[in-house]
């Protein structure tokens, strides 16, 4: 036997090394479009971090000082959530009423996707570059092949995006 059974197996070893480096560079060169959406994954910029929001509300020193509570305001809420509710009750920015019209999302910039609920910029910057890369989307339903959109979120923004300028269902 010209070979030691610890050299046959390092032998063995690197054959399988072998094998799997080339079984990889052939889906890679089979599926590109993955493979560079894989690659480009984990390079995203990380999300810019939230705002600490206080556990409780600090005690005013006297109860005479503290303004009345709005009466759209439930006593639950923190005052970080009532400070950024608009004139109208709704969240969004003080004293402006959200927008009632839905969002086209073959025509949205990034900034516009990223104020949909529950999608932030990375999100977005995937929906739009999935549009370039796509074209133009047929309805709300093309966004489930962007990664990190799953059904629970396409449901909560399914009503607020139209497509083509054609209302959703």
């Amino acid at each position: 036997m010209p070979y030691t059974r610890p050299q046959l197996w390092l032998l063995l070893l690197l054959a399988g090394i072998f094998l799997a480096g080339l079984a990889v560079r052939e889906w890679r060169a089979g599926f590109p479009e993955l493979a560079e959406r894989i690659e480009r994954f984990d390079r995203e910029e990380p999300p810019e971090p939230l705002a600490a929001v206080p556990l409780r509300e600090p005690r005013p020193p006297a109860r005479e000082s503290r303004p009345p509570r709005p009466p759209h305001a439930p006593a639950h809420e923190p005052a970080a959530v009532r400070g950024a509710r608009g004139a109208d009750g709704a969240p969004g920015e003080p004293g402006r009423a959200a927008d009632p019209r839905p969002l086209d999302l073959n025509a949205a910039s990034l900034d516009e996707i990223a104020r949909l609920p529950g999608i932030g910029p990375g999100l977005a910057r995937r929906i739009v570059e999935e549009r370039e890369r796509r074209g133009r989307f047929d309805s709300p339903e093309g966004l489930r092949g962007v990664l990190g959109l799953g059904p629970k979120k396409l449901a909560a923004v399914r009503d607020l995006v139209i497509v083509g300028g054609a209302l959703t269902e």
